[in-house]
């Protein structure tokens, strides 16, 4: 298969991944539980950490110090967006690190890399209309489900977003916070697959994601440690209930994590990790169709002119980036 082919498959299977790994922890029996998403978070880095195992059956095993690098890009993001969804809520939160992921794994490609660019200024109007059509969806009055963010909450917790309709209304230092969260929080996931590029030419790329999730299994314990003590809460498991869903989810956010590895490979930080962000829309419409989270025909025309803008935009990337 031509290369090019192979990263735009690769980035369709994370594109659908990445928007369907939320889906098994939105049972209602999970709902109604009220996990901890930091909780979450370590069923799925565990998870995380398994299933990357899985790629030994065709490679060699060999570790390289640089999974622990993407390892602690990816882990605290995880933690920010609980912050920043708190903060700005989920539309504008998930809205603007999702923008700044695209902007900023563009510029590691073209600026620092010097990845290939058929037109520069055609791709970043590709890259804009990339950003408004995320925009469109985010502010779209559904709420799919973001693993970190624990909406699913009923009882108004400072470090624990709620319904937006419930929360108190917060101060506009509070609201710089959430904007703060999200920038960094996207600087970091734009960065993630940065490492990819620094592996030894003699290191297969696609051995890669074990010593990424080898390095997760380092980190997360040591970020829960620091957001529970923080909390002065102690962890509450709920294995019964949280076990199989945060590990359901975290194999399918894998099989994406591999697909964007393979992307990036074959097609650049320019063009193949920002295709990902695509995964908002898939997000958007499981939302729709399996949870009823699109309410009023203003907001479903209002999400397919979105998804048409999106959509656009990671076709003019595709040609021109």
């Amino acid at each position: 298969m031509d290369p090019q082919a192979e990263g735009y498959l690769a980035a369709s299977i994370a594109i659908l991944f990445f928007g369907s790994f939320g889906i098994p922890i939105k049972s209602k029996r999970v709902v109604e539980a009220g996990i901890d998403p930091v909780v979450f978070q370590c069923y799925y880095s565990f998870a995380v950490f398994l299933t990357s195992w899985l790629l030994l059956a065709f490679y060699p095993f060999q570790f390289t110090y640089l999974g622990i690098v993407g390892a602690l890009l990816w882990v605290p993001s995880s933690i920010l967006s609980i912050f920043a969804v708190n903060f700005l809520g989920i539309s504008i939160a998930q809205g603007t690190w999702s923008g700044i992921t695209i902007m900023v794994s563009f510029i590691w490609g073209a600026a620092v890399f010097h990845d290939e660019v058929k037109n520069l200024w055609l791709a970043i109007l590709a890259l804009l209309l990339l950003a408004l059509g995320i925009t469109g969806l985010s502010l779209c009055q559904y709420k799919f489900y973001n693993p970190f963010s624990p909406s699913m909450h009923n009882e108004y917790d400072p470090l624990m977003p709620v319904n937006e309709s419930e929360k108190p209304v917060e101060p506009s230092k509070n609201r710089m916070l959430g904007i703060l969260c999200a920038v960094f929080l996207g600087i970091l996931n734009g960065s993630m697959l940065v490492p990819l590029r620094y592996l030894p030419k003699d290191f297969p790329p696609l051995v890669y994601p074990v010593s990424f999730g080898i390095g997760v299994m380092v980190v997360t314990p040591v970020a829960a440690l620091l957001y529970f003590v923080v909390k002065r809460k102690r962890p509450e498991l709920k294995p019964t209930v949280a076990a199989i869903p945060g590990m359901l989810s975290g194999t399918m956010w894998n099989v994406g994590n591999v697909g964007s590895v393979i992307a990036t490979l074959k097609l650049g930080l320019t063009i193949g990790f920002p295709l990902t962000q695509l995964a908002l829309l898939v997000a958007g419409i499981w939302g729709m169709v399996l949870f009823g989270e699109l309410a009023g025909k203003l907001c479903k025309v209002q999400f397919f002119i979105a998804a048409v803008v999106l959509l656009g935009g990671a076709a003019c990337l595709a040609f021109f980036g």
